[in-house]
This record gives C-alpha cells, sequence and structure tokens, in this order.
C-alpha cells in the first residue's frame, strides 16, 4: 500500500513538472494582431501555386490534408498562401492520442514563400519564408514579448560539444500560473498538476514560474541512426532553492518505487528516473542557477562539465543574429530533425548527404502580433528540433504501451 502511494505520488509529481517545463518548452505564444482569414474573402488557391508547393513534401502534405485556403502567385514567383493550421494537424495529434491539441494553435497562418535559385545546377533551391498568424493561440502565450535580446550566457554555456539542432527562447513563465491556461486542449495536464499541488499542499505551478528567469535553450544530437537523438534541456533560474527542493522531493519519491536514482557529479545532485525498464531515462539537475534536463545521465554529467569548462562549450547557433528583438529561434543541420519531419509528411527522407540547414526567428510584432521567418533548404518551421523529438517520444511510449 505504501509502495503504491508512493508511485502515484511520484507519477503525479512527475506529471506536474513535467507539464509546466515541457509545456513551456513545447508552446511558445498568442495573437496576431493582423485580421483573421475568416474575416475575408479570399481567391481560390491559384494553379501554378498547388504546382510548386507539391514540390515540397510538407506543403504537399498541407495539399493532401486540404488545408490550403488560398493561394495566388507573382510575377516573379513569390507565392502568397493561407493554411488552416488546425485542418493540417489534427490528424497527426489525434494518433499521438492529442485530439484536442489543434486548439493550441492559430487558426490559420498567411505566407510569403520565396524560392532562390539554386546555388549549382541540380541542386535544391533556397527557400525564403515570412509567415503571419490570425487567431488566439496558446502555442505563442509563453513567450515573453516585452524583453527578449541576447540569449543567456548561463543557459548557452550547459550546451556541450556541437549540436546538431537548437532552440533559444526568452519565455514568460508566469503564463504557468494561469488556471485555465491551454483550455481545454491542456486539462488533463492542469489536473495532474492540481493533485499534485494538493498532495503536497504547495502551488507548485506558481513557485515554478515565479522561479524560472525566462532564458532557455534547448540543443538536440543526432546519433548514428537518424530515428534516435538525445538532447539537453537548460532553463536559468531566477531562484534555484525551490525548484531544488522540489527536484528532491520528486527523485526521493521515485527511489521508493525504484524508478529513480540519485547520485553527485562535481557536487550537483543529479537525477535519473523512466517509466519502465529499458526504456528512456530522463537525468535531472539544478546546478547553480540553471535547470538542466537531458535524456541520460551521460549527457546531464556533459553538460554539468560544460558550465565548468571541463568539456568545450558547443557554439550555440544563433538564428537570432540577425534581429535582437527575437523571441524564438531555432537552427537545424540534423538528419534526425529532417527525418522526424519527412515522417509527419509521410514523405521519404532526405538523402543523408542532402543540404539541409534551415532557420528559423519568430519576433512579436505590434501589441499582439507574432511574424516568422526563415530561410533554408525546407520550410521555415521544420528548423524546429522539438516537434519531431516529442513525436518520437510519444510514438515510442505508444510502441512500449508506457
Amino acid at each position: 500500500m505504501r509502495r503504491d502511494l508512493a508511485a502515484a505520488t511520484a507519477a503525479a509529481l512527475a506529471a506536474a513538472i513535467g507539464a509546466a517545463l515541457l509545456v513551456s518548452r513545447s508552446c511558445p505564444g498568442r495573437t496576431t494582431g493582423s485580421p483573421s482569414a475568416d474575416d475575408e474573402i479570399l481567391r481560390p488557391p491559384d494553379g501554378r501555386v498547388i504546382s510548386r508547393l507539391q514540390s515540397v513534401p510538407l506543403y504537399a502534405s498541407a495539399l493532401r490534408a486540404n488545408a490550403l485556403r488560398s493561394g495566388t502567385v507573382d510575377a516573379d514567383g513569390s507565392l502568397h498562401v493561407v493554411l488552416d493550421l488546425r485542418a493540417l494537424v489534427e490528424p497527426r495529434l489525434a494518433s499521438l492520442g492529442f485530439g484536442d491539441g489543434s486548439g493550441l494553435l492559430p487558426a490559420t497562418a498567411r505566407g510569403t514563400i520565396v524560392f532562390e535559385p539554386p546555388a549549382r545546377p541540380g541542386s535544391s533551391p533556397l527557400m525564403r519564408e515570412t509567415w503571419t498568424f490570425a487567431g488566439t493561440a496558446t502555442v505563442f502565450d509563453l513567450l515573453d514579448r516585452s524583453a527578449p535580446g541576447s540569449p543567456s550566457i548561463l543557459t548557452s554555456d550547459a550546451i556541450p560539444g556541437a549540436p546538431s539542432a537548437t532552440v533559444r527562447a526568452q519565455l514568460n513563465p508566469k503564463r504557468l500560473a494561469d488556471p485555465e491556461f491551454g483550455g481545454a486542449a491542456l486539462a488533463a495536464w492542469r489536473d495532474r498538476a492540481e493533485f499534485a499541488e494538493k498532495l503536497l499542499g504547495r502551488p507548485l505551478r506558481a513557485e515554478i514560474a515565479a522561479d524560472l528567469a525566462g532564458p532557455a535553450v534547448f540543443a538536440l544530437y543526432d546519433k548514428d541512426d537518424e530515428g534516435e537523438a538525445e538532447a539537453i534541456l537548460a532553463f536559468e533560474l531566477s531562484r534555484a532553492d525551490r525548484i531544488a527542493g522540489l527536484l528532491d522531493t520528486l527523485l526521493a519519491l521515485g527511489a521508493l518505487t525504484e524508478r529513480a536514482t540519485v547520485t553527485r557529479y562535481r557536487g550537483v545532485a543529479a537525477g535519473s528516473f523512466g517509466a519502465g525498464s529499458g526504456g528512456r531515462r530522463l537525468a535531472v539537475a539544478v546546478d547553480g542557477s540553471v535547470l538542466l534536463v537531458a535524456t541520460s545521465l551521460a549527457r546531464l554529467e556533459s553538460a554539468i562539465d560544460a558550465r565548468r569548462g571541463v568539456l568545450r562549450t558547443g557554439t550555440v547557433p544563433a538564428a537570432a543574429d540577425r534581429g535582437r528583438e527575437a523571441s524564438w529561434s531555432a537552427v537545424s543541420g540534423s538528419a534526425f530533425v529532417a527525418h522526424g519531419w519527412a515522417r509527419m509528411a509521410r514523405a521519404a527522407s532526405p538523402p543523408a548527404n542532402a543540404a539541409r540547414t534551415t532557420t528559423a526567428i519568430l519576433r512579436p510584432v505590434g501589441a499582439s502580433g507574432w511574424r516568422l521567418e526563415g530561410r533554408g533548404y525546407a520550410p521555415a518551421i521544420t528548423a524546429d528540433p522539438i516537434v519531431p523529438f516529442l513525436r518520437s517520444v510519444f510514438a515510442k511510449r505508444q510502441r512500449e504501451g508506457d
């Protein structure tokens, strides 16, 4: 009985913290201030637009999902399109058991796509894109509109080696404490967080929201198998003691259920836990003013080493260097990321030697707007490594029945 209660408590705490941190990482803001596509008459897609989009796997997937609401082409070949984002993603999210997740997204995306001439005959053309978004979107709520700027040295210094893809963000953690955050799409997460708060008699979401400073970095590392990758996530903390104490409680409960282990590395308490034997074990630690989360204890220890200069700190690619006002930026040259986006588009993965570097920058516009700009050999959104990484994690859990 005691063991069952400890297991339930550990699971509830893991869900609460996972919800707060994972959602804060995977759900970047809000509305755009531009008129909704539903408020105007849209021109039917031009046949030339459809033909051009068919050559891009992700956009071909949008066409199959009937997500293209409008499309025109300029004399110079630039495309102007309107996509129904929810129609595009709902089937994918439903297959992962997250059918309400499309409500986190804006209703439509309005974009301009420019195809640059190939650098050499036979090579892929570069794409330059600009997107604005219409409709309320929880997915932008956690980004800081007011004070984006240079990346945090604390979080960047925790990234060792040479990651194949990175995301940098300036978060607005206060949104985590909103009792209605995420609406129906995140109701289950909020229920678990509320249960954990009642169990401990502590306002966990409010404490986490107060203790996160805002800057965060996600770094992904390819493995030999393009279907596998490891990752490190670093959050800068404005206050470390409460999160460190909460982590100690979580790991102690996990140890009672034999699902967690605690070690000390370079004076830092490092814990790892997982849902089952043989599966992925998440590793966590609070190192000074940085909260570290990694896909393995070895990766976590490498981040701790990097903060002490023992390992060479990786140069975190800075897609946002062209604009200090960026709230979110991503850059990817990862085979894992390219493979993941291809899987979601139900397309073949790019060849191993294919040029694949893509960058994306998200900036606030006006009082409530957002604009995404990208450049690379694939659509701007494919610079993001988090969506393919989470898809891989959820798909593996489904296969293993966890």
